[in-house]
Parts: structure tokens; sequence; C-alpha cells
């Protein structure tokens, strides 16, 4: 959903073929989606620059991990993983809260709780209804994807082995939560940088998707990527 301006009508798609999955419902934890997009990747047409937003960020690091030289690069927004390996991944009460919501309130109310937790009330403001009123419906695909982050360990003295070229985005606007993990990631992953998009909060490829699109071409380039 947030990815539509990208995929319909970014200066991207002259130059480049783009590929969006639907990710499998019955897919329980990171490594199962790591697997699926490694298996779509292994089917593109050439080198391929793996992007990946939020959990999606935490599905292609995974793949960079266990999939050596299933991309040429990589573009990772702000993946909600905690800042060290002895950090907890999140709140332990979070999923019992959600829980609850769902029981007292119904699930688009427990995935608005979500949304508020992990972009903050002024950013959710900011999103266009349909787009709000779509992901709350997938309440149960948040709780699912919530459990499997909570399941999921980081294990940063794995990632230096990845030489993979990776470009680590975050937002000025983001949650303050986000910005120790971009800096974690930069230390242990030998080819990254970290570029902050001032302007923008966590969802920035559809904040600033213009700034977004130029990034991932000038990315591409530099990888020597073509159509």
């Amino acid at each position: 959903m947030t990815w539509s301006i990208q995929l319909v009508s970014s200066t991207l798609r002259a130059r480049f073929e783009l590929l969006a999955y639907d990710r499998r419902a019955d897919a329980q934890t990171v490594e199962a989606h790591a697997d699926d997009a490694a298996a779509l990747l292994a089917d593109a047409p050439g080198p391929a620059l793996i992007v990946g937003s939020s959990f999606g960020g935490v599905i292609a690091l995974d793949v960079l991990r266990r999939y050596p030289g299933a991309c040429a690069g990589a573009v990772l927004v702000e993946p909600p993983l905690a800042p060290n390996d002895d950090a907890p991944p999140g709140p332990a009460e979070f999923l019992p809260a959600y829980d609850r919501i769902v029981e007292t309130q119904g699930g688009p109310a427990a995935a608005e709780m979500f949304l508020r937790t992990v972009l903050g009330d002024s950013e959710l403001e900011l999103m266009p209804r349909r787009t709000r009123e779509r992901t709350v419906a997938m309440w149960r695909q948040i709780r699912s994807d919530s459990a499997a982050l909570i399941a999921y360990r980081p294990r940063y003295a794995e990632l230096s082995t990845i030489r993979t070229p990776i470009r680590l985005l975050g937002g000025g606007r983001s949650a303050a939560h986000f910005r120790p993990t971009l800096e974690a990631l930069r230390a242990a992953l030998p080819s990254s940088t970290i570029e902050i998009f001032e302007s923008a909060g966590h969802m920035l490829h559809a904040e600033a998707p213009r700034r977004f699109a130029e990034l991932l071409s000038g990315f591409a380039d530099e990888l020597g990527l073509t159509v």
C-alpha cells in the first residue's frame, strides 16, 4: 500500500523492473519470509537491489545474512530491531496488550495502537485515510509480524560477514528508538552507510517519494545495475 507511489508513478519504472510481492499469511517467522524473498530473487532476470522498510527491512537483512550473493545491494529503512543482542526486541507487554484490545475493542483498534506505537501520533495523523483503513484491516498480519519480530534476534556479530553494499535510511521525524538501531547496524555492517531524510518519518519512501527514487536510482548506478 505505502509502496504504490513508487510502483505506479515513480521515475524508477522507466529504468528498472520493479517487483513487489504479497507476503504469505502462513509464514510465521522472519526466516520463512526471507526464504520466500530469496526464492523470488533467484528467479530475477539479473542482479537485483532489495529494498525493505520496517519489518520488510528485517526480512531483507535476513536475506543478506543467509543468502550471500542473492542481491547486488540493499536499502533498509529503519528495521525495528533492538540496538544490541542483549536488549529485548520489544516491550514484553506488547503482544498481551494487543490481544486484550482485540478481545475488547476489535482487531482494527489493536492495529491502530500498533501504528501509534511505531509511528507516533503526529505521523499517524498524516497517513492518508484510505491507507490507514487498509492497514488496520490487516490486524491479523500485524499481530503475526510482531510475534515473528519479537522471536527474531539480530546477532550483530554475524553481520560483519555481509559484504553486500547497503544503504541504511532513517526519517528525521521518526520515533527516536529507530536511530540507535541504525547506528548499531552501521557499525556491524562493513559496507553500509546511513542517510537521514530529515523532513520525513518512518514511511519515508511514501513521504519523500522523489528523493527516495533518486537515492535508489543513484545507488543502482553505483552498483552498475541497468534495465
